[in-house]
């Protein structure tokens, strides 16, 4: 009897304009391996160019969302000293990034999604630590079950925060938290989070139905290409004056006045009926 071939580690569906991607190493929690981590740095740089692709959601198989990376992996880095890891840097050309339009810094596994000019996702369902806690942090909104948990372990592994979390951390759940999260390494129940705003929604159902349900919506009522615009004004808030962020808010919506899906939203409105937006 032969063996049936593994599963990959990261799993990839598309219809509709939606796109589930699934970190598929359930048994272990999801933890990162590096070839998992190679795919799914691959699988977000293709989804996020993919101009058919309007919302995307990531979620973990099993019982746990992303429980860090794996111990292999870190025993490896404690081998070498980190000599791979620190072969490349955040600012380094990265071929894998270069269909997306984002800057330099965003270019990494963990903050791809960020990058991707799709709102992105995250539906948590168990552990959701390290480097799966800043994927979580790098998504643009976060539903989780009542069993999920939070953890900025890196303290308790003598490691630091990954991944710009000390920036981008405090900007959704405050500094007094963010502190707490990352200098303590504890745990955060779903109710906390949820508290602290790190969490949109604690789901008592399915979290991944509701996720994609949530998703659905996106992708067959909202402008493919005001969705990504504003994406891209909330990234670029967080380092604007007010100023700069008005202006930049009135030549977008002067922009938008001569595209078909400004048209299109109008029209649907007025004749009671579900819009069909193109992106243009």
């Amino acid at each position: 009897m032969t063996n049936a071939p593994a599963e990959p580690p990261v799993l990839l569906s598309i219809e509709d304009g939606l796109a589930l991607i699934t970190l598929n190493r359930p048994a272990q929690l999801n933890a990162l391996t590096q070839e998992m981590s190679e795919r799914l740095e691959q699988t977000f740089a293709d989804v996020g160019s993919n101009p058919d692709v309007r919302v995307v959601v990531i979620a973990g198989a099993g019982k746990g969302f992303c429980a860090g990376a794996d111990m292999g992996r870190l025993q490896g880095l404690v081998a070498d000293k980190g000599a791979g890891l620190a072969s490349r840097r955040p600012e380094d050309p990265h071929p894998v990034y270069d269909a997306l339009d984002a800057p330099d810094y965003l270019r990494s596994r963990l903050l791809a999604p960020m990058a991707m000019p799709q709102p992105v996702i995250a539906a948590i369902n168990g552990a959701c630590a390290g480097v799966g806690l800043a994927i979580a942090v790098a998504s643009d909104i976060r539903f989780g079950s009542p069993t999920a948990l939070f953890s900025a372990a890196f303290p308790r592994r003598g490691l630091t925060a990954e991944a710009g979390l000390a920036w981008s951390l405090p900007r959704i759940v405050g500094r007094a938290a963010a502190s707490d999260m990352m200098l303590s390494g504890r745990r955060i129940t779903a109710a906390e989070a949820e508290k602290m705003g790190l969490l949109n929604s604690v789901i008592e159902e399915d979290v991944l139905a509701h996720a994609l349900a949530y998703a659905k919506d996106i992708a067959a009522n909202c402008s493919p290409r005001s969705t990504r615009t504003i994406k891209r004004q909330l990234r670029l808030a967080a380092d604007q004056t007010q100023r700069e962020a008005v202006i930049l808010a009135y030549d977008e919506v002067v922009a938008s006045l001569a595209c078909d899906d400004f048209q299109e939203g109008v029209a649907s409105f007025v004749e009671k009926r579900a819009p069909k937006f193109t992106g243009r």
